[in-house]
């Protein structure tokens, strides 16, 4: 019996022994870099520079047959480099390297996004890995609401940071096998890498969709604002009903263009009607579920809006959320107004010349209305003389208005500044009328 049992321990370490030289030989990992600032969070903290990871294709070939290799699976994390992963890391970090992402669908899956969750094969996907419950929207490659089936050969891959990660949604679109070098197996990630996942109970309920607290966002706006040294943004609740009138109607018509080109509902309408009234005024819509950071965070992420987000100009915001379905998907829109003042600091050259205008018109009105006093000759001329004293006068009402405004350093409203451009127009007729009339006091005379 002791020699069985001998026989058995040396033979279960000599297999142990196979096993692990196997392993290692035919599954050897390598330290990979990780290059961006946290697509993978959480499972990778943000800004963490390299993991390890199983080296891809891995096995044996042996009489045309392979031993030993790794099928990837869902839920895997692969690291792969191809042309677009080439350009964009170019781009963006200032050298060509590879990404990592997590397998969401594999060859002969459906896809779809709808409603903040993945549907994988029409059933919703658990996904604990991602920081937040439904905070997954589509992008250019594959939109919301639009289902793909994964052909031979590729993969749907997708960064667990669903709000800052560049992936098959978008440019990236699937990814062939062959470009993948590394793979972390979903089963070596259950307790090494999962501290910060979540868990998925309630994932399904509508309770897990993600709010975004208005003035918690503003707050962490401001903060930015503070450190670019500017002043902070006051929230308005004129400035949110109106982002809240711009969000139903883009959401009615399905026009996030910011000149309303199918609702005709501009953001002047809306300002208009929420009794707002300002100098500049500036939107952003956004569709998906964010709470306050991530919003924040994605703004700052990209140059033009987050120069929108630090504009001097600005001094009131308004934000809201409205849900509804845009072609029967499901979607929140969320609307930011923002509007301000600035003075218009007008040229002294400008404002001069408006008030010479002014005295020229002063000081020949009292002689074209004295003409009235000339009994025949007025009763022979009554409506030219009557048609150029009401201009003269017109010009004299408006262009004091626009001088005192003028030399106020303050803006003139739409009629005055649409006067400007018909005084050009009064002055001609003037001129016409006045040498008309002093050729009838030539002829006279």
């Amino acid at each position: 019996m002791f020699k069985f049992f001998a026989r058995f321990f040396v033979t279960l370490i000599f297999l142990s022994l196979i096993t692990l030289v196997i392993f290692n030989f035919f599954f050897k990992e390598q330290i990979v870099p990780i290059s961006g600032t946290g697509s993978m969070y959480p499972t990778f903290p943000k800004h963490e520079s390299t993991t390890k990871m199983m080296v891809y294709p891995s096995g044996v070939k042996l009489f045309d047959k392979t031993f030993f290799d790794y099928k990837i699976g869902h839920g895997d994390i692969v690291a792969f480099e191809n042309e677009e992963t080439k350009k964009n890391t170019k781009e963006l970090y200032g050298k060509e390297s590879g990404y990592i992402k997590r397998v969401i669908a594999l060859p002969g899956d459906t896809i779809e996004i709808r409603d903040a969750l993945i549907i994988l094969n029409s059933s919703p996907l658990k996904e604990p890995y991602t920081a937040l419950a439904r905070s997954t929207f589509g992008g250019n490659f594959l939109s919301d609401c639009h289902s793909l089936k994964i052909p031979e050969g590729k993969l749907f891959v997708m960064g667990d940071n669903r709000k800052g990660s560049s992936d098959s949604r978008y440019e990236l679109g699937l990814i062939d096998f062959k470009d993948i070098s590394h793979v972390i197996p979903l089963s070596k990630q259950i307790g090494t890498l999962d501290k910060n996942w979540h868990d998925t109970t309630n994932d399904f309920k509508n309770s897990a969709k993600i709010k975004l607290d208005p003035q918690e966002y503003v707050d962490l706006l401001n903060q930015k604002r503070k450190e670019a040294n500017l002043k902070e943004l006051k929230y308005n609740p004129k400035l949110n009903k109106s982002a809240e009138l711009r969000a139903q109607n883009i959401i009615k018509f399905d026009d996030f263009s910011f000149e309303a080109t199918r609702s005709g509902y501009t953001i002047e309408k809306a300002v208009s009607d929420a009794n707002y009234s300002n100098i500049v005024y500036g939107e952003v819509p956004t569709s998906g579920y964010y709470d306050a950071q991530e919003l924040v965070d994605n703004y700052f992420q990209f140059a033009s809006s987050k120069k929108f987000m630090l504009n001097k100009d600005y001094q009131d915001i308004g934000i809201a959320t409205v849900e509804g379905s845009i072609n029967g998907c499901p979607t929140q829109v969320i609307v930011q107004h923002l509007a301000g003042y600035f003075p218009p600091n007008y040229k002294k050259e400008d404002i001069q010349a408006w008030q010479n205008n002014l005295n020229n018109l002063k000081e020949v009105q009292t002689g074209w209305s004295s003409l009235k006093d000339k009994v025949d000759f007025y009763n022979n001329n009554k409506s030219d003389v009557d048609r150029l004293n009401q201009i003269i006068s017109n010009r004299i009402t408006n262009i004091s208005a626009i001088v005192k405004k003028m030399s106020s350093n303050l803006w003139l409203s739409k009629p005055e500044t649409d006067y400007t451009y018909q005084d050009r127009k009064l002055f001609e007729e003037q001129q016409s009328l006045s040498d008309k009339i002093n050729n009838q006091i030539k002829n006279i005379r």
